[in-house]
């Protein structure tokens, strides 16, 4: 299933009328009913106490020490929501389940939960972080760009074109430790339509782990021509403790 289809599938469905979490039909909006968009804030991250750049809370939002040590390539991070039940089945639904109805009320709890700076950023292109040949065929379609679709119509952005970055298959980074997440990204992204010089563009992803992904493929980009690289991820993985 191609980007397009995918899109077309998402934007054409009839309005869900029973929540996806609860499976009541009472005060239902974009899938999920208001006692569930209520009890799902708990999950929602704090931009003003967060890392700007992993996302670690740190009281102030200032850079932690570990990002201070080793920047990441990216120039701004950020989360909607925590990893965390029933968030992390929703996504799961989504992605490994090929439940395209999870699309909209994923893209939905993004948009209640924005990026703090999002209005004073100017982006030329969004591009969801795209996966391997092999991957796509075997999944059908990409989550990510599943929510693009709804997010870069609500913003009124511009889609970076699929071809534009090739990803090398490479055996999934959910299955890897935090090491070798890194070492399994390692130029797995080829660019592969010029890009604009100086041009600004945010990634969108349905999770961020380790920003290993985010990372090299932000580099990538910059290297191609991109001036600022930006992140947005539904979910980020809680931090250990």
């Amino acid at each position: 299933m191609d980007f397009l289809s995918c899109w077309r599938r998402i934007a054409d469905a009839p309005t869900i009328r029973r929540c996806v979490l609860c499976h009541g039909s009472s005060g239902v909006s974009d899938g999920i009913c208001g006692g569930c968009r209520d009890d799902l804030a708990a999950y929602r991250t704090d931009a003003a106490n967060s890392c700007p750049l992993c996302f670690r809370h740190i009281q102030g939002g200032s850079v932690c020490g570990a990002c201070q040590k080793k920047p990441p390539a990216f120039d701004r991070m950020w989360a909607s929501l925590y990893y965390e039940l029933p968030v992390s089945n929703m996504i799961r639904a989504l992605k490994h389940l090929a439940d395209l109805s999870m699309a909209r009320p994923l893209a939905d709890l993004m948009m209640q939960n924005p990026p703090d700076r999002l209005a004073d950023e100017c982006f030329d292109f969004v591009l969801p972080v795209p996966l391997g040949k092999e991957r796509l065929l075997q999944r059908g379609f990409n989550q990510s760009e599943s929510i693009v679709g709804l997010l870069a119509q609500h913003y009124g952005w511009r889609t970076l074109p699929r071809h534009t970055v090739f990803r090398r298959h490479r055996p999934p980074q959910s299955t890897l430790k935090g090491s070798e997440r890194r070492r399994n990204i390692k130029n797995a992204f080829e660019i592969r339509e010029p890009l604009p010089k100086g041009c600004n563009i945010l990634l969108i992803d349905d999770v961020f782990t380790t920003g290993a992904t985010l990372n090299e493929l932000a580099k990538m980009l910059k290297k191609s021509g991109a001036r600022r690289v930006c992140c947005w991820t539904l979910a980020r993985t809680p931090m250990k403790k």
